[in-house]
């Protein structure tokens, strides 16, 4: 046996987008009720009570007060009356609106219709929730009628507007408006039935006309699958009506060889899975079908999360207009009902922000539907949220990507911005314009930089010379000339970026300055470009100096990179110039005090310091004080006794006590003992020991 699901069965975007708010309430500390059930499913109500959120039928059943949790209601997908919202406002409650947006729009027709004294017919099931709530929006003036002999029976009236359930049958809502036209004298029709319904019935049909048995799965309640039921039934083809997959029987399948699926708006993927996976039982390959029939609505499910989930309108209606403005605004929506200039894939058209999410953002762009922009698509820029970048009311340009089949409009901001800055960056590229950018990422090759689109600098092009570190330049914004525009590229950046030349004309100005500046005996302040073994190059805005290894410090510099690093700053010293051969010598010695001028600051005749042997001669031996500066302990100075030999007493690297006994430093010599030194301390120590004898008598 073969089975064969219908396109567009399940959850249709505005059930979608009731069951995503509802699904995040979940996750929040408010304790959250759904004002009437959710969606016309039990399954779907049951799974939210067990995540927590309970059905309330009257929110006069809670009493809130101020030592109770936040608690909030979510206004089901089938909408309610503005009394009803507002007096759980007045309550305190929290308001989520899960109204559909496609009810919303019948809400506003109906009050718009309500201000211009126009009487209201409803078709529609008198009981159904959304019928109520459409009516609550309507005024005094409004009768429901549930079929055409019904509508026969209305009186006559001046002005009445004709609306309906949009999950309405649409060849009996025609039928609704030919009896209506003898009864007023302007009549006022808007088909406000739901595309998605239409295809649905349709897919359907298709069906039908295909297979021996059809299964419609669905709610009882559900209007628009009781709606699928009846037109599966109108093809004769054998059909049930199941809730799930419970309720399927074996004995409905004897002889049938071509079995047909379709599931309500309000009916959940996993239900439709779940039947799928019970007909399985009797297909001649059981693997093969099942996989199949799951990527089914595997697909159909990503196509209608990748249309939109369609979101809603701000809580509060939109303001109507007044009477004296009524025949203006009727001209508008009638003609946006009757699809008149509906935009087409590729237009680019101007709407108004109705609703901004994280994640995506709602637009009115006239017609029957709203269109969505998903957060990939609304900037050049990422960003973490919509709200970032937009408001509600904003008008804004997008671009139509595509339609969904319940007539969602699928848009890009983000397309429309890119054509802008393209356009502007041409101009650019034409008139060889310096622009400017901030250098976002290092890539294989170069650099990315965002200049409104993102744009591509090659490495050879960073600067006028090689570039050893590419990262060093992340987060800098710098200006930049256009080397190559192709709109069309599909491959690679459209926009190639060069500041080389940049480079090397600042270079060329900043050298002139600085020749026209630098005198010998300056003090200048540079950034360490480059380091060899003989020194390193200094960058002193406009031009590069040289210190030399032996300029670096008055002690003596194995290698320069012991001492310095690449893109430190540091002071130098013009030492000297050389204009026809456009050299600097430099040196920071000079700016940096002498290995005796600190010792004639920091010590004394007398004092007792440390020191390192660093060399033993026969007369003595040589004890490193400081960096660069060396004292001499005489041999007749290291020992109270004869000693024929320094080694014998004291050895290279050996730390040692010692005290000075003269400074003298214009001979740079520094006499030292330590013998003396050796004295003066135990002389000290035994100070020490009778005076802490003395204090503990």
């Amino acid at each position: 046996m073969l089975v064969s699901l219908a396109e567009n069965a399940g959850f249709c975007n505005g059930v979608r987008r009731a069951v995503k708010i509802a699904e995040e309430s979940t996750e929040e500390k408010t304790e959250w009720y759904t004002l009437g059930p959710l969606v016309h499913n039990d399954d779907v109500i049951n799974h939210f009570k067990q995540r927590g959120i309970a059905v309330l039928d009257n929110i006069e059943e809670i009493h809130l007060s101020n030592d109770e949790p936040e608690r909030g209601i979510i206004i089901r997908s089938h909408g309610v009356s503005p009394e009803l919202i507002e007096r759980a406002r007045e309550k305190g409650f929290k308001i989520k609106d899960a109204t559909c947006p496609l009810v919303k729009r019948v809400h506003d027709i109906v009050r718009l219709l309500s201000d211009a004294e126009y009487d209201i017919v409803i078709f529609g099931d008198s009981e159904h929730p959304e019928v109520q709530g459409i009516a609550g929006w309507s005024g005094q003036n409004v009768k429901i009628v549930a079929n055409l002999d019904e509508a026969r029976l209305l009186g006559k009236t001046a002005k009445l507007g004709l609306v309906s359930q949009t999950t309405k049958d649409e060849k009996e809502f025609f039928a609704v408006a030919a009896a209506l036209l003898d009864t007023a004298r302007e009549l006022r029709v808007f088909n406000t039935i739901c595309s998605a319904t239409r295809k649905r019935q349709e897919a359907a049909w298709v069906i039908c006309q295909d297979v021996d048995l059809m299964l419609v799965v669905g709610d009882r309640k559900s209007s628009n699958t009781n709606t699928l039921f009846k037109e599966c039934v109108k093809t004769g083809v054998k059909t049930f009506r199941i809730m799930n997959a419970s309720e399927i029987e074996a004995d409905w399948f004897r002889g049938i060889s071509k079995t047909g699926i379709t599931a309500g708006a309000s009916t959940p993927d996993w239900i439709i899975k779940e039947v799928l996976d019970r007909m399985t039982d009797y297909e001649e390959n059981k693997q093969e079908q099942q996989e199949t029939m799951e990527q089914e609505i595997q697909e159909q499910s990503n196509l209608e999360e990748e249309s939109t989930e369609q979101l809603s309108q701000e809580q509060d209606s939109p303001q109507v207009a007044e009477t004296s403005a009524n025949e203006e605004s009727f001209a508008k929506m009638e003609a946006e009902m009757a699809g008149f200039a509906s935009p087409s894939r590729g237009d680019i058209i101007k709407g108004i922000v109705i609703q901004v999410l994280d994640d995506d953002v709602m637009v009115d762009v006239g017609g029957k539907s709203e269109g969505i922009i998903p957060l990939r698509e609304l900037s050049l820029k990422d960003v973490e949220s919509a709200k970032e970048l937009v408001a509600v009311g904003d008008e804004i340009e997008v671009k139509v990507l595509k339609w969904d089949d319940d007539g969602t409009i699928l848009l890009s901001k983000k397309r429309v911005d890119s054509e802008k800055e393209l356009d502007r960056l041409e101009q650019y590229a034409q008139e060889d314009k310096i622009i400017e950018g901030t250098i976002i990422e290092s890539v294989k090759g170069g650099l990315l930089v965002d200049v409104g689109i993102i744009a591509f600098l090659p490495a050879s092009h960073v600067d006028d010379g090689y570039v050893k570190n590419l990262d060093e330049y992340i987060g800098q914004t710098l200006e930049f000339k256009i080397i190559e525009f192709n709109r069309n590229k599909r491959r690679g950046s459209q926009i190639v970026l060069s500041r080389r030349e940049l480079v090397a004309e600042e270079k060329a100005r900043l050298k002139e300055h600085f020749w026209q500046e630098i005198e010998e005996g300056q003090t200048r302040t540079g950034k360490i470009k480059r380091i060899v073994d003989y020194g390193a190059f200094i960058d002193l805005g406009g031009y590069e100096g040289l210190l030399h290894v032996s300029e670096i410090d008055h002690r003596r510099i194995e290698h320069p990179s012991n001492v310095l690093n690449e893109g430190d700053e540091l002071d130098v010293y013009i030492l000297a110039l050389d204009r026809e051969k456009e050299r600097v010598s430099l040196s920071r010695k000079k700016l940096l005090k002498s290995p005796w001028e600190i010792v004639v600051e920091k010590y004394q005749e007398g004092d007792i310091i440390e020191g390192t042997i660093v060399r033993i001669a026969s007369f003595g031996a040589f004890v490193e004080i400081e960096p660069g500066v060396d004292g001499l302990v005489h041999i007749s100075q290291m020992a109270d006794f004869r000693v024929e030999k320094p080694e014998d007493v004291v050895s290279v690297g050996e730390k040692a006590n010692l005290k000075i006994l003269s400074i003298d430093p214009g001979q740079k010599r520094i006499g030292l003992s330590i013998k003396e030194a050796r004295n003066d301390m135990e002389s000290q120590e035994v100070e020490d020991y009778l005076e802490n004898q003395e204090d503990n008598e």
